[in-house]
């Protein structure tokens, strides 16, 4: 008999939870808001393209015209694939910061595995590979170092694990564009 109230009572509670779940998420209407309040709300927006991207709240990701809709909180991180990693760098040039150095790079990724750009005003070339487990893989002092890249409140990090498990972010991407920009 206790069994039998459990399992009923289970069985409540899932049934009462599936429409909760279900009006999580929010669509944004077809007319945007032009300005919004500055309240912190956070969401997870979903965009046209598949990507998430936290907001500070629900008007400010509808705002986006690119946005389709939203779930309360922020993004989780994604570690990208193979597929996503190679179509990110390749025949790019990026923008990025090594924190822990407060250094400052530009670099362009060619299809070819040749990575060329500057980096503290010195001109470098390098090569580059992504592996199967998609990480991204360049080479340094004749040693191929790997390391995954995720994406992190739509910002791209490159990152290793510790001795923990933990997350140590290496690198910042802060911009992308398509080919050789710098000519490198």
């Amino acid at each position: 008999m206790k069994n039998t109230i459990t399992l009923v009572l289970m069985l409540v509670l899932m049934f009462f939870m599936l429409p909760i779940q279900a009006q999580e998420i929010t669509s944004c209407p077809e007319q945007r808001a032009m300005m919004c309040t500055m309240d912190y709300r956070p969401v997870c927006a979903l965009n046209k393209d598949k990507s998430e991207k936290s907001y500070s709240n629900a008007c400010t990701a509808c705002a986006d015209k690119n946005i389709v809709s939203h779930v309360p909180g922020v993004c989780p991180p994604h570690t990208l694939s193979a597929a996503e990693v190679t179509a990110l760098f390749s025949d790019n040039t990026y923008t990025a910061v090594i924190p822990s150095r407060k250094l400052t790079m530009d670099i362009y990724v060619d299809p070819d595995g040749t990575m060329r750009g500057m980096q503290a005003g010195h001109k470098f070339t390098s090569q580059w590979q992504v592996n199967e487990q998609g990480q991204i893989c360049v080479s340094y002092k004749d040693k191929m170092n790997c390391r995954f890249v995720m994406l992190e409140d739509g910002q791209y990090k490159k990152y290793k694990l510790d001795e923990q498990g933990q997350k140590v972010v290496l690198v910042v991407y802060k911009s992308f564009a398509s080919g050789n920009i710098h000519n490198f």
